[in-house]
Parts: C-alpha cells; structure tokens; sequence
C-alpha cells in the first residue's frame, strides 16, 4: 500500500488534485483510500443525531458503525489521532494507494502545492517532497520535481509514481 500527501495552505488546490489523481488511479484499476485531516478547527459536522448508530455514539459508544447499501459508516471518539491511526483504520479496505489532505509534519512522500515563492520558504522544511507544484516557474534550491500547475504532466508524474517500485522522500 503507497501513501501519497498533499500538503499546501488553504485555497492552494489540494482537493481539487486530490480528485483528479482519485480518478486517475480508479481509471488504473486501483483501489483508493482517501485521508482528509480537517484543518478548520471544531469537530466534524456529524450526520442527523436521530439515527440509532448517531444516538448510541451519542451516548458514549467509541465507536459506532452502521451498515447498508453497501456502505459502512464508521464514527469513533479518538482524542489525537495519528495520521498512521487513519491509515491503519483505511486498511481494512486493503487499498493500494491511500491519499492524504494534509497533516504536513508526517512522514510520507508528499507532493507541495504553492500559491507563491513564500509559501516554499516554510513548506521547503517538509520531509519526504517528492513532487512540488506551482503556478509559475520557480528556482528552487533543491532537487525536487517542479512542475507549473500543469494537469497532464502531474497526472504523468503521478502515474510514474503510483506504478514505481519504491519512491522515498527526498
């Protein structure tokens, strides 16, 4: 299983990537798991607390999961979750790729989305970059992959990526 980040600041384009490479890898015939770390602060919006499974985690259930459809929705009280806790939980729908949105400090490849220079000058600190994406041509001090935000050569990257042996972080 690859774990792949997308890390930048608000508004940088990481959902939107995170859907075009979602698609692409499903268009592989890989299956994806998808991590989103909710920077906005507060907990989740939680569905409509008159379901059962949403009453009985309302009432102290850890954990509450519910059935059908074949869908699994899974709710669980868990104070400072890892962002190796998530993958451990996505694991269980044994994915070959998860994406992550977000958690910047953890230790996975990453690719970086800028909206300017001084956004690399922070961002530059990050372990394990492996792709580094721009809306203009940038010089940057290491040997990273810069690409402008140009869609089919970061769907070629990431195909290279997704299909390659071992990539580690730089």
């Amino acid at each position: 299983m690859k774990v792949l980040q997308i890390v930048g600041y608000k508004n940088s384009g990481k959902t939107t990537l995170i859907l075009q490479l979602l698609k692409l890898a499903k268009s592989r015939g890989k299956k994806v798991s998808t991590i989103k770390h909710h920077g906005h602060g507060g907990a989740l919006h939680m569905p409509d607390a008159k379901t059962d499974s949403m009453r009985q985690f309302e009432e102290g259930a850890d954990c509450s999961i519910a059935y059908g459809g074949g869908v699994i929705q899974m709710h669980q009280q868990k104070q400072n979750a890892t962002l190796d806790d998530l993958i451990l939980l996505s694991a269980v729908s044994n994915p070959d790729l998860v994406l992550v949105e977000g958690f910047k400090e953890s230790h996975y490849a990453k690719i970086v989305l800028l909206h300017s220079e001084e956004d690399w000058v922070t961002l530059q600190k990050l372990k394990h970059i492996e792709l580094v994406v721009s809306p203009e041509a940038l010089e940057l001090d290491k040997a990273y992959v810069n690409l402008q935000n140009d869609s089919k050569q970061i769907g070629d990257w990431f195909i290279n990526w997704m299909d390659g042996d071992n990539h580690e972080g730089l």
